[in-house]
């Protein structure tokens, strides 16, 4: 496990705090940001995209969800927070970290494209979070997993969303 990892696992333990409410619970939210982060390295390496900003995003794309338990508005509020974190906890650069947060920031635009780093999100979002059983009934969260499943190779008829 990477050093980042770490810390953004030590981070959620922290988080979890009996007092607040969540959707998702600290488990559940460190086995997602984990595995969205595992799944980022491959699809950024097929994709031409760096692995260290692929691995940070991934890890951060849901912080504020992680520290407030709220899910509302989670990737906008949740920017400035993965900015402190990543420099507190990072070796990127200034100009990284920017790339990291606005990817951060509008994750949760699935139905609108961005930068190579934010649709590598948007999409790994949406495909790690089917697999946990968590689907959105919404056509961009629908086209956005079959896209990367069609890029992966695998075959449109082995999954219903």
């Amino acid at each position: 496990m990477n050093r980042l990892t770490e810390q953004m696992v030590k981070f959620a333990f922290e988080m979890d705090k009996s007092e607040i409410k969540r959707q998702f619970s600290i488990p559940q939210e460190i086995a997602h940001f984990t595995s969205t982060a595992q799944i980022a390295k491959i699809i950024a390496k097929k994709r031409g995209i760096d692995t260290r900003l692929a691995t940070a995003t991934a890890l951060a794309h849901d912080i504020y969800r992680i520290k407030t338990g709220i899910n509302e508005n989670h990737a906008e509020l949740g920017a400035p927070i993965a900015k402190e974190f990543l420099k507190n906890h990072s070796d990127l650069s200034d100009e990284e970290i920017e790339k990291v947060v606005l990817a951060v920031k509008n994750h949760s635009k699935k139905g609108e494209i961005g930068t190579p780093l934010e649709e590598l999100i948007k999409d790994v979002d949406v495909f790690d979070s089917y697999f946990y059983n968590i689907k959105k009934e919404s056509d961009p969260y629908r086209k956005r997993f079959y896209k990367l499943a069609k890029e992966l190779g695998l075959s449109e008829s082995d999954y219903e969303y």
